[in-house]
C-alpha cells in the first residue's frame, strides 16, 4: 500500500504506511515525489510536537539503524518545491518489538470471586 498526498500537481509518496521492527534491527522508510527543484526533510510527531531528524536534508530515504524502543513512532517526510507550500506524505508508523514487550501481560481486572483474569 502506498499512501499518496496531491497539492497542486505535487504528489508525495511514502511509504511503508506502518513498519515494525525488532530492536537493534533498521528500519528503511521511503519518500518519492515528482519535482525537479526541492527541498526534502524528515520528522517526527511526537505528542503534537514537530522533530526534525538530523541530517536527513535532501534524503528521500530514511534509514534508521540500530532501532530502540525510543525510536517508534510516527515519520513523514515533507517535500518543498520552488519554496512554496511544502506537501508531506501519509506517514509510517513505525512499531518497535524488544524483548521487555514479551513480559507483560496488559489485562483489565481480576474476578475477585473465581480470581481469574478479566481480559
Amino acid at each position: 500500500m502506498v499512501l499518496m498526498v496531491t497539492a497542486e500537481g505535487l504528489k508525495v509518496r511514502q511509504w511503508p504506511p506502518s513498519l515494525t521492527v525488532m530492536r537493534g534491527q533498521s528500519a528503511n522508510l521511503s519518500c518519492r515525489f515528482e519535482a525537479t527543484s526541492y527541498g526534502v526533510d524528515w520528522f517526527k510527531i511526537e505528542g503534537a510536537e514537530k522533530i526534525p531528524i538530523p541530517d536527513s536534508a535532501g534524503q528521500t530515504s530514511l534509514v534508521i539503524t540500530e532501532v530502540s524502543v525510543e525510536d517508534a513512532g510516527v515519520y513523514y517526510c515533507e517535500v518543498n518545491v520552488l519554496h512554496r507550500d511544502s506537501e508531506r506524505g501519509g506517514g509510517t508508523k513505525l512499531i518497535v518489538l524488544g524483548k521487555t514487550e514479551a513480559n507483560y501481560l496488559v489485562y483489565d481486572s481480576i474476578d475477585p470471586v473465581t480470581e481469574r483474569l478479566l481480559l
